[in-house]
Protein backbone atom coordinates (compact mmCIF):
# COMPACT_ATOMS: atom_id res chain seq x y z
CA UNK A 1 0.00 0.00 0.00
CA UNK A 2 1.65 3.02 -1.42
CA UNK A 3 -0.64 5.65 0.22
CA UNK A 4 -2.37 6.11 3.26
CA UNK A 5 -5.82 6.33 1.54
CA UNK A 6 -4.89 2.64 0.89
CA UNK A 7 -4.85 1.67 4.54
CA UNK A 8 -8.94 2.51 4.55
CA UNK A 9 -9.62 1.16 1.52
CA UNK A 10 -10.16 -2.74 2.63
CA UNK A 11 -13.87 -2.28 1.90
CA UNK A 12 -16.91 -0.55 1.02
CA UNK A 13 -18.52 2.01 3.18
CA UNK A 14 -22.05 1.38 4.16
CA UNK A 15 -24.27 3.05 6.66
CA UNK A 16 -24.00 1.53 9.97
CA UNK A 17 -25.54 0.47 13.42
CA UNK A 18 -24.57 1.97 16.22
CA UNK A 19 -23.51 -0.83 18.72
CA UNK A 20 -23.64 -2.29 22.50
CA UNK A 21 -20.33 -0.42 24.27
CA UNK A 22 -19.56 -0.87 28.16
CA UNK A 23 -21.22 2.40 29.24
CA UNK A 24 -18.62 3.25 31.83
CA UNK A 25 -16.04 3.46 29.31
CA UNK A 26 -18.18 5.24 26.63
CA UNK A 27 -16.29 8.75 26.74
CA UNK A 28 -12.65 7.14 28.00
CA UNK A 29 -9.58 9.37 27.37
CA UNK A 30 -5.37 8.17 27.63
CA UNK A 31 -4.16 5.64 25.33
CA UNK A 32 -2.66 3.25 27.32
CA UNK A 33 0.61 4.41 24.72
CA UNK A 34 3.08 7.03 26.40
CA UNK A 35 3.18 10.14 24.69
CA UNK A 36 -0.39 9.86 23.23
CA UNK A 37 -3.80 10.84 24.69
CA UNK A 38 -6.88 9.59 22.66
CA UNK A 39 -10.07 11.40 23.67
CA UNK A 40 -14.07 11.36 22.81
CA UNK A 41 -17.15 8.98 23.01
CA UNK A 42 -17.77 5.70 21.15
CA UNK A 43 -18.95 6.16 17.86
CA UNK A 44 -18.14 9.32 17.45
CA UNK A 45 -14.52 10.95 16.00
CA UNK A 46 -12.02 11.14 18.76
CA UNK A 47 -9.63 13.63 19.49
CA UNK A 48 -6.03 13.22 19.32
CA UNK A 49 -2.84 14.76 21.26
CA UNK A 50 0.18 13.61 20.55
CA UNK A 51 3.43 14.77 23.17
CA UNK A 52 7.13 13.43 22.27
CA UNK A 53 4.84 10.30 20.78
CA UNK A 54 7.78 7.78 19.63
CA UNK A 55 7.35 4.21 19.16
CA UNK A 56 10.01 1.43 17.60
CA UNK A 57 7.23 -1.12 16.57
CA UNK A 58 3.12 -1.46 16.61
CA UNK A 59 1.16 -1.01 19.68
CA UNK A 60 -2.01 -1.77 20.39
CA UNK A 61 -4.23 -0.77 22.89
CA UNK A 62 -8.03 -1.42 23.86
CA UNK A 63 -9.19 1.47 25.20
CA UNK A 64 -12.83 1.23 25.01
CA UNK A 65 -13.82 -2.83 25.95
CA UNK A 66 -17.65 -3.80 24.25
CA UNK A 67 -19.76 -6.22 25.21
CA UNK A 68 -20.62 -7.19 21.95
CA UNK A 69 -19.92 -10.06 19.71
CA UNK A 70 -16.68 -11.24 19.56
CA UNK A 71 -14.63 -10.59 16.26
CA UNK A 72 -12.61 -14.00 14.92
CA UNK A 73 -10.30 -14.61 11.81
CA UNK A 74 -13.13 -15.22 9.46
CA UNK A 75 -15.48 -12.07 10.96
CA UNK A 76 -16.92 -9.47 8.85
CA UNK A 77 -17.72 -5.96 11.05
CA UNK A 78 -18.66 -2.29 9.91
CA UNK A 79 -15.43 -0.13 11.73
CA UNK A 80 -15.10 3.79 11.87
CA UNK A 81 -11.50 4.41 11.47
CA UNK A 82 -9.12 7.30 12.19
CA UNK A 83 -5.97 7.60 10.71
CA UNK A 84 -3.52 10.64 12.21
CA UNK A 85 0.24 11.55 12.34
CA UNK A 86 1.79 10.63 14.98
CA UNK A 87 4.36 13.95 15.17
CA UNK A 88 1.24 16.50 16.19
CA UNK A 89 -2.02 14.35 15.66
CA UNK A 90 -3.66 15.64 12.40
CA UNK A 91 -6.05 14.14 11.02
CA UNK A 92 -5.31 12.27 7.26
CA UNK A 93 -8.16 10.30 7.03
CA UNK A 94 -11.66 9.58 8.75
CA UNK A 95 -14.65 7.44 8.29
CA UNK A 96 -16.03 9.21 11.25
CA UNK A 97 -16.74 12.63 8.88
CA UNK A 98 -17.94 10.68 6.40
CA UNK A 99 -20.62 9.45 8.07
CA UNK A 100 -20.69 6.05 7.34
CA UNK A 101 -18.44 3.48 8.92
CA UNK A 102 -16.98 0.67 6.60
CA UNK A 103 -16.71 -3.08 6.20
CA UNK A 104 -13.26 -4.39 7.15
CA UNK A 105 -13.25 -8.54 6.74
CA UNK A 106 -10.38 -9.74 8.84
CA UNK A 107 -9.64 -13.05 6.61
CA UNK A 108 -8.91 -10.68 3.69
CA UNK A 109 -7.72 -7.27 5.95
CA UNK A 110 -3.64 -6.49 5.70
CA UNK A 111 -2.33 -8.67 8.82
CA UNK A 112 -2.29 -5.38 11.05
CA UNK A 113 -5.82 -5.39 11.19
CA UNK A 114 -6.09 -8.87 11.40
CA UNK A 115 -3.88 -8.68 14.52
CA UNK A 116 -5.50 -5.53 15.98
CA UNK A 117 -9.02 -6.77 15.67
CA UNK A 118 -9.28 -10.56 15.93
CA UNK A 119 -10.88 -11.43 19.54
CA UNK A 120 -12.08 -7.97 19.93
CA UNK A 121 -15.67 -7.15 20.93
CA UNK A 122 -18.63 -5.25 18.97
CA UNK A 123 -18.10 -1.65 20.66
CA UNK A 124 -14.85 -1.68 21.31
CA UNK A 125 -12.44 1.09 20.49
CA UNK A 126 -8.78 0.13 19.60
CA UNK A 127 -5.77 2.05 19.36
CA UNK A 128 -3.06 1.09 17.30
CA UNK A 129 0.13 3.35 16.61
CA UNK A 130 2.80 2.27 14.31
CA UNK A 131 6.00 3.38 12.08
CA UNK A 132 4.67 4.13 8.57
CA UNK A 133 7.55 1.93 7.75
CA UNK A 134 5.86 -0.90 8.83
CA UNK A 135 2.44 -0.13 6.92
CA UNK A 136 4.52 1.35 3.94
CA UNK A 137 6.53 -1.74 2.86
CA UNK A 138 9.41 0.72 4.57
CA UNK A 139 8.92 3.62 2.38
CA UNK A 140 7.33 7.25 3.80
CA UNK A 141 4.51 9.13 2.21
CA UNK A 142 5.59 12.16 0.75
CA UNK A 143 2.06 13.02 -0.53
CA UNK A 144 1.76 14.08 3.36
CA UNK A 145 4.97 15.24 4.08
CA UNK A 146 5.68 12.13 6.14
CA UNK A 147 9.07 10.05 6.61
CA UNK A 148 9.19 6.27 6.79
CA UNK A 149 10.28 6.58 10.44
CA UNK A 150 6.92 8.77 11.50
CA UNK A 151 4.59 7.16 13.26
CA UNK A 152 1.05 6.88 12.73
CA UNK A 153 -1.88 6.51 14.77
CA UNK A 154 -4.78 4.62 14.12
CA UNK A 155 -8.10 4.57 15.84
CA UNK A 156 -11.00 1.75 15.10
CA UNK A 157 -14.40 1.85 16.76
CA UNK A 158 -16.15 -1.72 15.83
CA UNK A 159 -19.31 -1.10 15.28
CA UNK A 160 -21.24 -4.06 14.43
CA UNK A 161 -20.39 -7.34 12.80
CA UNK A 162 -21.51 -7.86 9.22
CA UNK A 163 -21.85 -10.27 6.84
CA UNK A 164 -19.04 -11.90 4.64
CA UNK A 165 -18.55 -11.31 0.95
CA UNK A 166 -18.87 -14.93 -0.14
CA UNK A 167 -16.96 -16.58 -2.89
CA UNK A 168 -19.78 -17.30 -5.55
CA UNK A 169 -24.02 -17.70 -5.75
CA UNK A 170 -25.41 -19.88 -2.37
CA UNK A 171 -28.63 -20.88 -2.14
CA UNK A 172 -31.70 -22.61 -4.47
CA UNK A 173 -31.40 -23.13 -7.99
CA UNK A 174 -33.77 -21.96 -9.55
CA UNK A 175 -35.19 -23.08 -13.45
CA UNK A 176 -35.10 -20.29 -16.12
CA UNK A 177 -37.57 -20.11 -18.81
CA UNK A 178 -36.61 -22.31 -21.76
CA UNK A 179 -36.17 -19.23 -23.88
CA UNK A 180 -33.99 -17.17 -21.81
CA UNK A 181 -30.22 -17.49 -22.64
CA UNK A 182 -28.19 -20.16 -20.96
CA UNK A 183 -24.90 -20.03 -19.56
CA UNK A 184 -21.57 -20.78 -21.40
CA UNK A 185 -18.85 -22.05 -18.34
CA UNK A 186 -15.54 -23.36 -18.65
CA UNK A 187 -14.00 -25.36 -15.54
CA UNK A 188 -17.19 -23.43 -13.81
CA UNK A 189 -16.10 -20.14 -14.71
CA UNK A 190 -19.22 -18.43 -16.40
CA UNK A 191 -17.67 -16.68 -20.38
CA UNK A 192 -20.46 -16.40 -21.99
CA UNK A 193 -24.18 -16.51 -22.88
CA UNK A 194 -25.60 -18.94 -25.52
CA UNK A 195 -28.72 -17.08 -26.98
CA UNK A 196 -29.07 -19.66 -29.67
CA UNK A 197 -32.59 -20.72 -27.90
CA UNK A 198 -33.72 -17.14 -27.03
CA UNK A 199 -35.75 -14.97 -29.19
CA UNK A 200 -33.66 -13.46 -32.26
CA UNK A 201 -35.10 -9.75 -31.89
CA UNK A 202 -34.04 -8.16 -28.81
CA UNK A 203 -36.30 -7.81 -25.90
CA UNK A 204 -38.65 -4.61 -25.14
CA UNK A 205 -39.63 -5.62 -22.19
CA UNK A 206 -37.20 -5.79 -18.80
CA UNK A 207 -37.17 -8.82 -17.28
CA UNK A 208 -35.09 -10.33 -13.69
CA UNK A 209 -35.02 -13.97 -13.96
CA UNK A 210 -33.70 -16.09 -10.50
CA UNK A 211 -30.99 -18.46 -11.41
CA UNK A 212 -29.99 -19.08 -7.30
CA UNK A 213 -31.88 -17.63 -5.10
CA UNK A 214 -29.65 -16.82 -1.88
CA UNK A 215 -30.78 -16.45 1.56
CA UNK A 216 -28.70 -13.94 2.89
CA UNK A 217 -29.52 -9.54 3.84
CA UNK A 218 -31.47 -8.45 0.85
CA UNK A 219 -30.25 -5.52 -1.43
CA UNK A 220 -31.81 -2.03 -1.02
CA UNK A 221 -31.76 1.07 -2.53
CA UNK A 222 -28.90 3.26 -2.12
CA UNK A 223 -26.72 -0.25 -0.78
CA UNK A 224 -23.51 -0.67 -2.24
CA UNK A 225 -22.80 -4.21 -3.04
CA UNK A 226 -20.20 -6.45 -3.87
CA UNK A 227 -21.01 -8.78 -6.78
CA UNK A 228 -19.36 -10.53 -10.20
CA UNK A 229 -21.00 -9.84 -13.66
CA UNK A 230 -20.99 -10.74 -16.96
CA UNK A 231 -22.54 -8.04 -19.48
CA UNK A 232 -23.72 -8.77 -22.84
CA UNK A 233 -25.70 -7.34 -26.31
CA UNK A 234 -28.23 -9.37 -26.41
CA UNK A 235 -27.18 -11.99 -28.94
CA UNK A 236 -23.67 -11.69 -29.02
CA UNK A 237 -21.42 -14.28 -27.63
CA UNK A 238 -19.12 -12.08 -27.00
CA UNK A 239 -19.43 -10.01 -23.62
CA UNK A 240 -18.42 -6.13 -22.68
CA UNK A 241 -17.78 -6.88 -19.40
CA UNK A 242 -16.82 -9.82 -16.94
CA UNK A 243 -15.53 -10.29 -14.12
CA UNK A 244 -15.88 -14.15 -13.54
CA UNK A 245 -13.33 -14.52 -15.93
CA UNK A 246 -11.12 -11.87 -13.76
CA UNK A 247 -11.67 -13.44 -10.50
CA UNK A 248 -12.24 -9.59 -9.52
CA UNK A 249 -15.73 -9.39 -7.85
CA UNK A 250 -16.62 -4.77 -8.42
CA UNK A 251 -17.89 -2.97 -5.68
CA UNK A 252 -21.28 -0.76 -7.41
CA UNK A 253 -23.73 1.28 -5.15
CA UNK A 254 -27.44 0.67 -6.51
CA UNK A 255 -28.83 3.92 -7.35
CA UNK A 256 -28.76 5.69 -10.50
CA UNK A 257 -26.55 7.30 -11.93
CA UNK A 258 -24.25 5.32 -9.89
CA UNK A 259 -25.55 2.22 -12.46
CA UNK A 260 -28.22 1.71 -14.96
CA UNK A 261 -31.99 1.64 -13.77
CA UNK A 262 -32.32 -1.34 -14.87
CA UNK A 263 -29.43 -2.65 -12.44
CA UNK A 264 -31.44 -0.86 -9.28
CA UNK A 265 -35.21 -2.10 -10.66
CA UNK A 266 -33.66 -5.79 -11.01
CA UNK A 267 -31.36 -6.10 -7.62
CA UNK A 268 -33.33 -4.32 -4.76
CA UNK A 269 -34.78 -6.70 -2.83
CA UNK A 270 -32.46 -9.27 -4.52
CA UNK A 271 -30.94 -11.78 -1.43
CA UNK A 272 -27.21 -12.08 -0.86
CA UNK A 273 -26.48 -15.46 -2.15
CA UNK A 274 -28.22 -14.88 -5.67
CA UNK A 275 -27.78 -15.30 -8.96
CA UNK A 276 -29.77 -13.07 -11.22
CA UNK A 277 -30.21 -12.35 -14.86
CA UNK A 278 -31.33 -9.23 -15.63
CA UNK A 279 -32.79 -8.63 -19.53
CA UNK A 280 -32.60 -4.48 -19.95
CA UNK A 281 -34.13 -2.73 -22.81
CA UNK A 282 -32.81 0.47 -23.72
CA UNK A 283 -34.85 2.64 -21.59
CA UNK A 284 -33.21 1.05 -18.47
CA UNK A 285 -30.18 0.40 -19.94
CA UNK A 286 -28.65 3.63 -21.77
CA UNK A 287 -31.27 5.13 -23.60
CA UNK A 288 -30.94 6.92 -26.43
CA UNK A 289 -27.26 8.20 -26.44
CA UNK A 290 -26.34 4.19 -26.29
CA UNK A 291 -22.96 3.71 -25.04
CA UNK A 292 -20.23 3.50 -27.54
CA UNK A 293 -17.42 2.70 -25.15
CA UNK A 294 -18.73 -0.94 -25.04
CA UNK A 295 -20.52 -0.78 -28.60
CA UNK A 296 -24.05 -0.24 -27.16
CA UNK A 297 -26.50 1.68 -29.38
CA UNK A 298 -29.77 3.31 -28.90
CA UNK A 299 -31.64 0.32 -30.20
CA UNK A 300 -29.64 -2.33 -27.98
CA UNK A 301 -30.88 -4.49 -25.48
CA UNK A 302 -28.36 -6.03 -23.04
CA UNK A 303 -27.91 -9.20 -20.70
CA UNK A 304 -26.48 -9.22 -17.69
CA UNK A 305 -25.81 -12.34 -15.49
CA UNK A 306 -24.81 -10.92 -11.54
CA UNK A 307 -24.16 -12.63 -8.72
CA UNK A 308 -24.73 -10.60 -5.15
CA UNK A 309 -21.81 -12.02 -3.22
CA UNK A 310 -21.97 -9.09 -0.20
CA UNK A 311 -23.54 -6.14 0.79
CA UNK A 312 -21.63 -3.23 2.54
Amino acid sequence: MRRLAALCATALLLSGVAACSNSSDSGSSGSGIDGLTVSGEFGKEPKIKVNSLNVSSPKTHVQIEGDGEKLTSSSAAQVHLLLAKGTDGTTLQSTYSQGSPQKVELAQAPPWIQGALDGVRVGSRVIYVTPLSKLNNGQGDPQHNLKASDDIVIVIDVMDTAQPTLTGPKGKKVQPPKDAPSLVEKGGTITGLDFSKAPKQDPTKFQAIPLVEGTGQAVKEGDQITANYLGTKWGSSKPFANTFTSGQPAPFTIASPGVIKGWVKGLVGVKVGSRVMLIIPPALGYGKQGNPQIKIGPHDTMAFVIDVLGVG
